[in-house]
């Protein structure tokens, strides 16, 4: 799964990097610690035009009757986000890419209480481009309300590095895919599915970090200070 990453690339360096024809957002502070419920970047096609906004991480169904109380699920797993109901019209329709300057994952260790949090990051320190898909809701209760763009991270089977920590990851695109991942016709997005499982593992640095990133209020490169393996 994904429930922690790091958003330290402002627009500036991201439009190109991905591609971007257009920018629609204002950058987003520098974040150590993106927890689910916030403000991420998101990458969308339209119109044969590829724009960079943001989403609200966490996905909301267009169906929900409140905020409060509801499901926001943060991920959707890529063997069933094209059957599941919470996100299969998300998947054939809405696809994104949600940029990334790593990630952290939680591995148990049994010489330790809690479990060692690892920091995850591309090894040339280039943005990673998570899969995403992305949902509209306006709340019911409000007349013309204002619509909120939510998303969710794709999840896949550990693989490479990976595998020694957890035995999820999010699905992270190779450059060659993502004009596929938010192009594909409904007809074509099934074959999606196949893509990323026939996916080599992606390189990866894991690093032990101390456990100040357990907690969403800490902030800070701080959060990155390596501890013994």
């Amino acid at each position: 799964m994904c429930g922690r990453f790091l958003s330290l690339s402002q627009p500036e360096h991201l439009a190109p990097h991905l591609e971007v024809d257009e920018v629609r957002t204002e950058a987003l502070p520098v974040r150590y610690n993106v927890a689910p419920t916030q403000d991420v970047y998101g990458v969308i096609e339209k119109d044969g035009t590829r724009r960079l906004g943001t989403l609200r991480w966490g996905f909301v169904p267009f169906w929900t009757r409140q905020l409060t109380g509801a499901r926001q699920p943060i991920n959707a797993r890529i063997e069933t986000v094209a059957s599941t109901r919470m996100f299969a019209d998300a998947f054939r329709r809405r696809r994104c890419l949600l940029p990334a300057d790593g990630f952290y994952e939680w591995q148990a260790r049994p010489d330790r209480d809690r479990k060692q949090p690892f920091h995850i990051a591309d090894p040339d320190g280039e943005p990673l481009a998570f899969a995403g898909i992305w949902t509209v809701w306006r709340d019911p209760s409000v007349e013309d309300a204002a619509p909120l763009f939510s998303a969710a991270i794709v999840t896949t089977a550990a693989g490479g590095r990976m595998e020694q920590l957890h035995d999820r990851m999010p699905v992270m695109l190779p450059r060659r895919l993502w004009s596929d991942w938010l192009t594909a016709s409904e007809d074509e997005a099934p074959h999606l599915v196949d893509a990323v499982a026939a996916l080599a593992p992606p390189r990866l640095t894991a690093t032990p970090i101390v456990d100040r990133v357990n907690n969403v209020r800490n902030e800070g490169p701080e959060l990155l200070e390596p501890v013994p393996a």
